[in-house]
């Protein structure tokens, strides 16, 4: 069959970031003897009328959407990132007659919603690298039935991407990392978050020499600044170190980065860290007042994120917070007492949250009031809502944007301060790494 495989975000902030899902989809279905051809909308300025081109020319006999950003999560300057999607699957039906299958992790959240918005005809939850191709067999035979297909998720070794789909060189060049996954699944319980939704709570590992070897190719062609896109990468913090000795081991001179929770016990897993090549990590602290971490699930305390992070330092490791202000059982006290706690640790980086972006099936959807999923009008999902906790509503956007205004290394992506996408892309012209590194 010819299929074409669509990358939809058009998402530059903070950086443009490679459709690592889309490749492994494309990757599988190409190594499943399809032709297959790829669709970058990041890459166009008039994508509707390129993608549109695109059609005409390949005449595909099945079209694959890859849905990454439902939104920027950036109260109150959110970005409405589905709106992008519309367009693009109108042209696609406008041009073809092929079947259109939506997947991706925007997507496998909202399935049903965007079913409806984008007039789909089947749609992938979870992760689709093995049914796709079986749902291509299917379509090729018209012998397909369900609609949306939620697929069991799979053990690892998991399907490496080629990275020459979607052209990994022109990302690294604007974007100044490769980004690369070495597990998948969250055993924590943070109330907001939609990684368990996506990958489980069970925690499915790569074999370190496995990362390591994706990592030795990519340097092969050219590329040697990684950041490490797991829902956590110190957790377990056993299967980070022994990543970091496999790097060591290897001798493999390279820089990485990752997100990170302010919490570990391995003594020695910071220094290893820095011989491995992660000098700057991101944390995600949330908030550094014990009541709100509690109410949020974190499940690390303050003294526990400040001694970690203290560690950190100590090894020469730079660090960005991120803070959240306005979530559950928030008050005036507690987020000066983040705010002070914060400026002791002093980090080179902090990014200012205002309020938490709340999804369906989450803890935090019932902790607001959130009606049953079932009973909303589909598109109406897609529409998205925040949690601000009512004690600090009135005056949490003045606030926070005080404390960014007097703080250089603050940035709030939803008051558009000092999150300039034209500075930022001065920086890439010069910097390859995390960007936050240089503010």
């Amino acid at each position: 069959m010819r299929v074409l495989i669509i990358s939809g975000s058009r998402a530059l902030l903070p950086d443009p970031v490679y459709p690592l899902g889309a490749a492994i989809i494309a990757t599988a279905v190409e190594g499943a003897g399809h032709q297959v051809t790829w669709f970058d909308a990041l890459r166009h300025k008039e994508a509707v009328f390129a993608l549109g081109e695109v059609v005409d020319e390949w005449e595909p006999q099945a079209i694959l959407f890859s849905i990454r950003n439902i939104d920027s999560a950036a109260f109150p300057g959110v970005d409405r990132h589905f709106e992008e999607h519309r367009e693009l699957a109108r042209i696609c039906r406008e041009r073809s007659t092929a079947p259109i299958v939506l997947g991706g992790s925007g997507f496998s959240l909202l399935p049903q919603a965007f079913m409806s918005y984008l007039n789909a005809d089947f749609g992938v939850c979870g992760e689709g690298e093995q049914r796709i191709v079986e749902l291509l067999e299917q379509i090729n035979a018209g012998t397909t039935d369900e609609p949306v297909i939620t697929t069991p998720r799979a053990a690892p070794p998991f399907l490496t991407a080629n990275r020459e789909l979607f052209d990994a060189p022109w990302y690294y060049q604007r974007g100044g990392v490769a980004n690369l996954q070495t597990k998948r699944g969250c055993a924590l319980n943070c109330i907001y978050c939609t990684y368990p939704l996506l990958e489980g709570h069970k925690v499915r590992r790569v074999d370190p020499r496995a990362v390591v070897e994706e990592m030795v190719a990519l340097k092969r062609a050219g590329i040697e600044h990684f950041f490490i896109v797991d829902a956590v990468f110190n957790r377990p913090e056993e299967h980070a170190a022994a990543i970091c000795e496999e790097i060591c081991r290897q001798e493999l001179d390279i820089s990485f980065s990752g997100f990170f929770i302010p919490q570990g016990d391995l003594a020695e897993f910071p220094s290893l860290l820095v011989r491995a090549g992660c000098t700057a990590v991101e944390l995600g602290t949330d908030s550094l007042s014990d009541p709100v971490l509690h109410a949020m699930r974190k499940g690390f305390t303050v003294d526990d994120a400040m001694g970690y992070c203290r560690r950190l330092t100590e090894a020469g490791i730079i660090q960005c917070h991120n803070l959240i202000f306005g979530g559950p059982t928030e008050t005036e006290q507690t987020m000066a007492e983040s705010v002070a706690r914060m400026d002791e640790l002093a980090p080179k980086a902090m990014i200012a949250t205002i309020g938490l972006r709340t999804y369906p099936h989450t803890e935090l959807w019932r902790l607001g009031g959130g009606d049953d999923p079932s009973k909303i009008d589909p598109p109406r999902l897609l529409e998205p809502t925040f949690y601000i906790e009512e004690a600090v509503a009135d005056g949490v956007i003045e606030r926070v944007g005080e404390w960014v205004d007097q703080r250089p290394g603050w940035v709030c992506p939803g008051l558009a301060k000092r999150y300039n996408p034209r500075y930022f892309a001065r920086l890439r012209r010069r910097y390859k790494g995390v960007l936050w590194t240089l503010f």
